[in-house]
């Protein structure tokens, strides 16, 4: 994520931005990539009286990761192709066994802490190179070698991004004839160095500087190390069900089409009972249930005017049998048939089948299956738009949750 993120609205605001985890020291870098750094949730209670009330901490997370999901569903109704999400397995914080050694590099390296300058019990520090207490300035230890080392190692760095060379050439496969001046390297946008990263930690909520629809980074005081970060608000009003959010979720994370298939249809699935009772009709068959659960939450016309912003390429596209990797063809789609919405109902039901089952044949017949990690994940990535689609639909008819 290369911007801010301001939700209001829930429970209580939040703040997502870039951060940069894990407390590097061993394994600090020069030169960050805003397109590579993560994000993460900022959530501040100046009174802790007005933190929710819960029985224990479990509790409490949980209630934050669900006020979380709600703001992170607004988010992702406008930006269906980001993976935004707060379900994540590879956790980046960690609490440290006590305070004489502290964690860095996501806990990796245990450095020494002693607080020289206010701790009386510490009475010397010293070693060969610097043989008093008086010599260690940052109670953590190592830093006393490390902050010079890093900020030589910053500055040289960033001095190659604006070097270039003079370069002369004939008949260079690329550059041709001719005599030019370019630069050592070319980085994409966002280059962000190792203290710039670090004061991403300053963003909190309702403690920031927008102007002109940009967010001031910085500690406080002029730095040519100060920056601006693009700035986004987001107001939510609405409570969704929880389990809902947790099916949604789990697609957003997955980056496999067909799991990503899956977990959207599971949205989708929830509402097979109730869908028929909704409209009032009887569907036996899943065939028949998930034609009534799109007839709920959309029509053809509808349907046909979100599938067209997709693009032509993505029309044409579905307007093609796929053909599976067994050697079994999923019907066409035409776009722009009156019974649109049949179509695409018996369409995503037959991506289903091939996705969920994985019989060579059935009754001896040789079945279409999607096979994960093969070429059939590009015929289930054209499913995709159109299953969260109808994910998000399904969660917004749902309405408010009861909570």
């Amino acid at each position: 994520m290369k911007k801010v993120v301001s939700f209001e609205g829930l429970a209580f605001p939040i703040l997502i931005a870039p951060t940069l985890h894990g407390e590097p020291l061993l394994t600090a870098q020069a030169i960050y990539y805003l397109s590579r750094l993560e994000s993460a949730v900022r959530i501040r209670f100046e009174d802790p009286k007005a933190l929710p009330k819960h029985r224990s901490n479990k509790e409490r997370e949980r209630w934050f990761e669900y006020i979380i999901d709600n703001y992170l569903f607004e988010y992702s109704k406008r930006y269906p192709y980001e993976q935004l999400t707060s379900k994540i397995t590879d956790l980046k914080y960690w609490k440290n066994d006590g305070h004489t050694y502290i964690g860095y590099d996501e806990n990796n390296t245990q450095a020494l802490a002693l607080d020289t300058l206010n701790d009386r019990s510490v009475l010397e520090v010293s070693n060969e190179d610097l043989p008093s207490i008086g010599h260690w300035n940052d109670w953590c230890l190592v830093s006393n070698y490390t902050d010079e080392y890093i900020a030589t190692f910053v500055k040289s760095m960033t001095s190659v991004l604006s070097k270039t060379v003079k370069v002369k050439t004939n008949g260079h496969d690329e550059l041709g004839t001719g005599e030019f001046e370019l630069p050592l390297v070319r980085p994409e946008n966002g280059v962000l160095n190792y203290y710039q990263a670090c004061m991403l930690e300053v963003l909190q909520p309702k403690r920031i500087q927008v102007v002109d629809g940009y967010v001031l980074v910085s500690r406080g005081m002029q730095s040519t190390d100060n920056f601006t970060l693009p700035f986004e608000s987001i107001k939510a009003s609405k409570y969704y069900d929880a389990d809902l959010l947790s099916y949604y979720f789990a697609a957003v994370r997955e980056d496999l089409p067909i799991s990503k298939f899956r977990c959207f249809y599971n949205v989708v699935e929830y509402f097979f009972e109730d869908a028929p009772k909704h409209l009032g009709e009887t569907a036996k068959t899943e065939r028949e249930q998930i034609s009534c659960v799109l007839r709920w939450v959309t029509d053809s016309s509808s349907l046909d005017q979100f599938i067209r912003t997709l693009g032509q390429s993505f029309v044409a596209a579905i307007e093609k049998e796929l053909l599976t990797s067994s050697g079994v063809k999923i019907k066409a789609i035409k776009v722009a048939a009156p019974d649109l919405d049949r179509a695409i109902s018996e369409w995503l039901y037959a991506i289903r089948c091939a996705i969920v089952h994985s019989k060579k044949t059935r009754k001896g017949n040789v079945e279409a299956r999607l096979v994960p990690y093969s070429e059939d994940e590009e015929l289930a990535a054209l499913a995709v738009p159109i299953v969260q689609h109808l994910a998000v639909l399904c969660i917004d008819k749902d309405g408010e949750a009861k909570i």
